[in-house]
């Protein structure tokens, strides 16, 4: 972009290097960095800047004034924490003297627009074309029996029975049916939380939060881009406590709603000039089990209801395994409950509500389709790599760094029924007993058989010198095979003991009895 700018100055350039005004002018307009183009082309997409009470997380839509471009949002939170709490009154403005835009948010939140994020989809032909083809390929795989493995998630079994938004008792309409051409799309959302600053030792001090959606409809080569999602901050650094993250999801819930009931109307796309009409649904919401938790306001995995799913209740039916015994939790009454917790008067009534039935109101009940035992899903990541692999690789097949830091034990080459150095019925001392043990492990363990037998036996022989001889005379007596001489030294003991081995070795032998 500078090699252009600097050819077209040359080229207007008079012979005396001189330019004319108007060319100045021009010259002036022309970007220098690709950030400054993107800029002039306003393809940043809509943001709207909520104000966020620090205490309570209570967000604040800007207002807009006739003839002020500044936005206005209120000084003092209005929210009530408890029903029978005052009101929060926290101050939720600055000023900031490094411009004139008066006041300006305590802490920000920068909400991207959903249907602006829609329509960037749409404006590209194809991935509109993706979006359709996916819902007219699932409505032909309708009419194929249904198979035990799917390899997309428009073939599973929540989509070929999730109904759309004309669905009436009388007649039942699928979602991904388009009448007249109306553009369906699937989205999964993500909720998750993270350390900006990384682990310090006394733990974790800032938590930043993330609310992300992707598009179900792309494939999966496109589908996770960072141009093909939606994506919006949760600034720290304290994370959303209980019933707080409500106030950040809400106005992305307030767009679906809408994209459900009415439609998003686009007024032109890559394939409708004339633009078209388009709804939208959140399918699955795909967190780790602890924002899983928090998004759709669960107790926690670690409470009496660590099911989303069954009516399995209290920690003493852990692990129970008659599966065909579990029933799943009834929707209507989960809502019905979280409704009542909402509209509960005190809070007395509120927690006795979470204690009985394990829940609290989450905005994802405005959902009319919202099923938490069917879309809330943990991700494979945490829920198969970092906990069941992660059990049976430590737990059940003991693979920890403690034990790979373990020496082999060695496998006797045959079973021997030795006797025991026992303390108190023998003179032995803790060591000698100690060594007697490490001798019969010696004497029972395997030889390789590429190893020359003579050359086997005088490792052996090296090695029970190390011993005792007060340990070497025991092992001898268990076996009978004391050294009959007037004068013993270690050396025979430990000779008598090859002689055992090298006696029984080559019985095996002739035998085939060793592997």
């Amino acid at each position: 972009m500078g090699l252009l700018s600097l050819l077209l100055r040359t080229a207007l350039s008079h012979q005396d290097g001189n330019i004319h005004p108007s060319h100045v002018n021009t010259l002036a307009q022309i970007p220098s960095t690709i950030a400054t183009a993107l800029l002039k082309f306003n393809l940043d997409g809509h943001v709207i800047t909520y104000a966020v009470c620090p205490a309570c997380h209570c967000t604040y839509e800007p207002q807009s004034k006739l003839g002020c471009t500044i936005p206005i949002y209120p000084e003092q939170c209005t929210n009530k924490i408890r029903p029978e709490s005052d009101i929060c009154n926290e101050g939720l403005l600055h000023l900031r003297s490094s411009d004139d835009q008066g006041m300006v948010p305590l802490k920000p939140f920068a909400y991207h627009s959903f249907p602006d994020y829609l329509a960037g989809l749409f404006s590209r032909k194809g991935i509109e074309e993706m979006i359709d083809q996916s819902c007219d390929k699932a409505m032909a795989y309708m009419k194929e029996p249904r198979q035990e493995f799917v390899q997309n998630i428009f073939e599973a079994e929540f989509v070929r029975t999730f109904e759309g938004p004309n669905s009436t008792s009388k007649k039942k309409t699928l979602f991904i049916d388009r009448p007249d051409g109306v553009g369906r799309c699937l989205f999964s959302l993500n909720v998750d939380f993270f350390h900006p600053e990384g682990m310090r030792i006394r733990g974790a001090s800032a938590s930043c939060g993330i609310i992300s959606l992707a598009c179900l409809n792309l494939h999966l080569d496109v589908r996770y881009k960072p141009e093909n999602m939606y994506i919006s901050i949760i600034n720290g650094p304290q994370e959303p406590h209980l019933t707080d993250l409500n106030h950040y999801i809400h106005p992305l819930i307030d767009d679906m709603v809408s994209a459900w009931y009415r439609g998003l109307r686009l007024s032109q796309t890559a394939l409708y000039p004339a633009g078209r009409l388009t709804n939208s649904a959140i399918a699955i919401a795909i967190c780790d089990l602890p924002a899983a938790r928090k998004t759709a306001q669960l107790a926690s995995h670690s409470s009496h209801y660590y099911c989303s799913v069954c009516q399995c209740r209290h920690k003493s039916t852990v692990g129970r395994t008659d599966y065909d015994n579990w029933k799943q939790r009834d929707t209507s009454d989960m809502r019905r409950h979280a409704i009542q917790w909402r509209d509960a008067p005190t809070s007395k009534e509120q927690d006795r509500i979470f204690n009985t039935h394990g829940l609290r109101w989450s905005e994802l009940w405005r959902l009319p389709y919202w099923d938490p035992t069917r879309q809330l899903v943990v991700d494979s990541m945490h829920c198969i790599l970092e906990v069941l692999v992660q059990c049976h690789c430590r737990d059940v097949l003991g693979l920890t760094a403690a034990s790979a830091r373990e020496k082999m034990p060695v496998q006797p080459a045959f079973s021997y029924d030795f006797s025991v150095a026992e303390p108190g019925l023998t003179t032995l001392t803790q060591k000698e007993i100690k060594q007697v043990t490490q001798i019969q492990t010696l004497l029972v363990a395997p030889i390789d058989i590429d190893e020359n037998q003579d050359i086997a036996m005088e490792h052996l022989s090296s090695k029970l010198l190390q011993k005792n001889s007060s340990a070497l005379k025991f092992v001898c007596n268990d076996l009978d095979c004391l050294p009959v001489l007037s004068r013993v030294r270690k050396a025979n003991y430990a000779m008598a003991l090859v002689n055992w081995v090298s006696l029984g070795s080559s019985a095996a032998s002739e035998t085939d009895t060793l592997a």
